[in-house]
């Protein structure tokens, strides 16, 4: 990661396996090898370890940033024509083949990255810690909070998942209770929430910059509560309350000195590129934008990423089929999964700057492409992370102009939370015991989309604020869960699709989607993993 969490974990790999070997062996430490009983001694040796946890946010094909976006309603599958209909499963949730689409995040992604972060957790009490005994509770909220992000996201995705709750744990035991799993993650949550320092945004020292924070902490309870009690059809979850999570949003709003940026636009690093937008008369707001960095009062929480450590999904969800380097220019190509809906174009009234900022509308900006070797093609593709070409040669990408050794080396952050999430979240808790904290919040980010106040709203329904939702997050993985929330029978009156025409290889193609209610939303857990566990896993409904 940037700064101070950029180096991978490689010693991490040495201390958690330890080979087997004769009687005597056992009975002796190794001289050579690092083994968890003769590594862990300073808070040096922890950080590494910490750094371990961080490492695995990074995402790659599979992962919950793409099956998350393409499984809700703004997005489709997308990819090449000829590819494989591994996209379409999360899209359609329909069984087309025998890839193990979800083995990328379920066996290779989720149980190493809590075992690292339980790692952390345990061996904290082994470390000598000298005149340094306020990092040890510092160290152990950073791994509880990420071990709380993961097994969230594991358990809303997959919803009958192991809860494996030690490093020695290696054999899996069955499905918990998904309550048993929550109240795990509310009490991670919580110490991190007590743990973690309250330094506002403008104070944080650089070597702490990209590390969890007691505010995303917070405003990540509120996610979790919000999917839980919406999900399951309950007023609590497990471990957590409604006031206590209202109270967090109330902290964070208060005194985390995070805020909304001024433009929407300034977020994206396409607005850089003042020779693009402002040749664009789909461009609405202000002239003298410019690109806010990747470190300002917004971002809540990101997963740093720099030219060595990169943000690959803008190569998997790229405009496809470019024929002559720079033909895309300002951006580069990709391979065409995850296109954007005309149902999510059309949600963003005249005047909303975060269309323009969100989307690009292919034909309409006078990009030449036409979906020739594409599947699912729309017309529409995203552009928060739409990788961009060098500013000095378009015939190259951005990170070669920064050093990288390929153009789709993209070193744009993944941003898991904003400011704006936060004032959103806190408008739908309060909407029933305080309106006008509520109105106050979500015309906050619906006057900021403007520019103005012209389309301010005089009173708002939870409606409101997830339509508003829709709109402030297009592409940042939060829509699909923002629609199981609402209850399944509603999830599939948003999720079917029914005579939407797309092409498929330049040919048009009427796409449908009967989503299946008995699925419950929920992913498939790869099938050698169902069949190698001799019963103790069962295959979520449906699959």
């Amino acid at each position: 990661m940037k700064n101070t969490l950029k180096y991978s974990i490689i010693l991490l790999l040495a201390v958690m396996t330890v080979p087997s070997c004769s009687e005597d062996f056992l009975k002796s430490e190794p001289k050579t090898a690092l083994t968890s009983a003769n590594f862990y001694n300073t808070p040096e040796d922890l950080y590494m370890s910490l750094v371990g946890c961080y490492q695995q946010l990074r995402g790659g094909y599979g992962d919950f940033f793409q099956f998350l976006n393409i499984a809700a309603d703004d997005c489709y599958g997308g990819g090449g024509y000829t590819d494989a209909y591994g996209n379409q499963i999360w899209d359609e949730f329909k069984h087309y083949n025998d890839l193990e689409i979800n083995r990328y995040t379920w066996a290779s992604k989720v149980w190493r990255a809590i075992r690292r972060c339980h790692v952390v957790v345990e061996q904290a009490e082994n470390v000598d810690w000298g005149s340094q005994t306020n990092l040890k509770n510092q160290y152990v909220a950073e791994a509880r909070m990420l071990r709380a992000y993961w097994y969230y996201l594991t358990q809303s995705c997959f919803g009958h998942i192991p809860l494996i709750t030690s490093s020695d744990q290696l054999e899996i035991t069955g499905q918990a209770d998904p309550d048993d799993v929550y109240a795990y993650i509310a009490e991670d949550i919580k110490y991190a929430i007590e743990n973690l320092s309250a330094v506002k945004f403008s104070e944080i020292s650089t070597g702490d910059i990209g590390h969890v924070t007691k505010w995303f902490a917070e405003g990540f309870a509120a996610r979790v509560f919000l999917f839980y009690t919406g999900y399951y059809g309950t007023t609590e979850m497990p471990g957590m309350t409604k006031s206590d999570v209202i109270g967090y949003l109330n902290d964070v709003i208060i005194n985390s000195g995070h805020s909304l940026l001024p433009s929407f636009s300034s977020l994206w690093p396409w607005s850089m590129r003042k020779d693009y937008w402002s040749k664009q008369e789909l461009y609405v707001g202000t002239q003298s934008l410019e690109y806010a960095g990747e470190y300002n009062p917004e971002i809540v929480f990101a997963i740093k990423m720099h030219t060595g450590f990169s943000f690959s999904h803008s190569q998997f969800m790229g405009m496809r089929g470019e024929v002559n380097a720079g033909d895309y220019d300002p951006f580069t190509s990709g391979w065409g999964m995850a296109t954007i809906t005309a149902k999510a174009y059309n949600w963003f009234e005249e005047g909303d700057t975060r269309r323009f900022a969100s989307i690009v509308n292919i034909a309409a900006e006078g990009i030449p492409c036409y979906g020739t070797d594409q599947r699912e093609f729309t017309g529409y593709v995203h552009k928060k992370y739409q990788n961009l070409t060098s500013p000095t040669d378009k015939t190259k990408g951005y990170p070669q102009y920064l050093g990288a050794s390929n153009k789709n080396a993209n070193p744009q952050d993944q941003i898991i939370m904003r400011y704006s999430d936060i004032l959103l979240m806190a408008a739908e808790l309060n909407l029933d015991t305080n309106p006008t904290l509520t109105l106050n919040c979500v015309n906050q980010v619906r006057n900021r989309a403007f520019e103005n106040t012209e389309h301010a709203y005089s009173s708002v329904s939870k409606q409101t604020i997830l339509d508003e939702r829709a709109r402030e997050f297009v592409f940042e993985a939060l829509r699909y869960h923002d629609v199981l929330r609402q209850g399944l029978t509603t999830a599939k009156t948003i999720l079917d699709v029914a005579g939407d025409t797309v092409l498929n290889g330049k040919n048009p193609t009427v796409k449908t989607i009967d989503w299946p209610v008995e699925k419950e939303g929920l992913f498939m857990i790869p099938y050698s993993d169902v069949s190698l566990s001799n019963g103790l896993l069962e295959q979520n409904s449906g699959w």
